[in-house]
């Protein structure tokens, strides 16, 4: 099963853009976590040093994401990337 997350940081020192990620799992819980491993290599700067995020913590981390809206099934061709939001599709 699709889902597209729609997810935004809880600090944006380096002005890491708000962002829609379509990931698959059987469960929203599995997808979330397919997810995370995206969304890092999306933004690799957010998994390095020592306070990187993985993507076990980066749902909730103290660098790391959180959730806005959840939707099943893939919404990125309704999605509008723009200068401060990215579709990780």
């Amino acid at each position: 099963m699709k889902f597209t997350i729609i997810g935004d940081w809880y600090t944006v020192p380096d002005l890491a853009s708000s962002f829609a990620v379509v990931a698959e799992g059987d469960t929203y819980e599995e997808a979330k976590a397919n997810a995370a491993v995206s969304v890092l290599e999306h933004f690799p700067h957010r998994a390095d040093g020592e306070d990187g995020e993985t993507p076990e913590t980066l749902w909730g981390g103290d660098y790391g994401a959180y959730v806005v809206g959840v939707f099943v099934g893939d919404l990125s061709g309704e999605a509008v990337e723009g200068p401060t939001f990215e579709l990780i599709a």
